[in-house]
């Protein structure tokens, strides 16, 4: 028979884990909304590590969030965060990993060109006064097409499975 502290374990782990999906789908919906002060407030204060590959590294997020705020927070950015197939693992109370995959999609209005990716995020989670940060955000590309549709028809000019160099 199952003890009430067992319980209680199973349902504060359970908690914590849609805690850390909610975080990282408010994080993605902030991208989209053009939020910077709630991407912001999605990672962790102090040393962070955020690997973006072709974006970049950082370990603070002000100095994410200030490039991101220059590529992305413009009119004629449209970006498209799609996240799937979610694994967070507890690594302890305050503790946690995920490993969420993403379908991104970003059309430039102005040049005329979009950019489709598939890729991961290898993440990782702090709790401070029950509430949970990213601490470490790391992208992987696994796809890309790249288009321009500024002529009659549209013409892809790139596809593989990394960005160009």
């Amino acid at each position: 028979m199952t003890n009430i502290s067992d319980l209680e374990q199973r349902i504060q782990q359970l908690e914590d884990q849609q805690a850390i999906l909610d975080l990282k789908f408010h994080y993605l919906n902030a991208c989209d909304e053009k939020q910077p002060e709630q991407v912001l407030a999605c990672f962790a204060e102090g040393e962070i590590d955020i690997d973006f590959g072709h974006i970049g590294r950082f370990n603070r997020r002000e100095d994410f969030v200030a490039l991101y705020t220059e590529l992305a927070c413009r009119d004629n950015i449209v970006d498209m965060h799609h996240a799937q197939n979610p694994v967070v693992t507890l690594l302890g109370p305050d503790r946690a990993r995920a490993k969420v995959a993403l379908r991104f999609h970003s059309i430039d209005t102005q040049a005329k060109t979009s950019l489709q990716l598939g890729g991961h995020y290898l993440d990782e989670f702090r709790k401070d006064n029950r509430q949970w940060f990213i601490t470490k955000s790391h992208f992987r590309v696994n796809s890309v097409v790249m288009s321009d549709f500024s002529g009659e028809y549209n013409k892809v000019i790139y596809t593989g499975n990394s960005m160009p160099a």
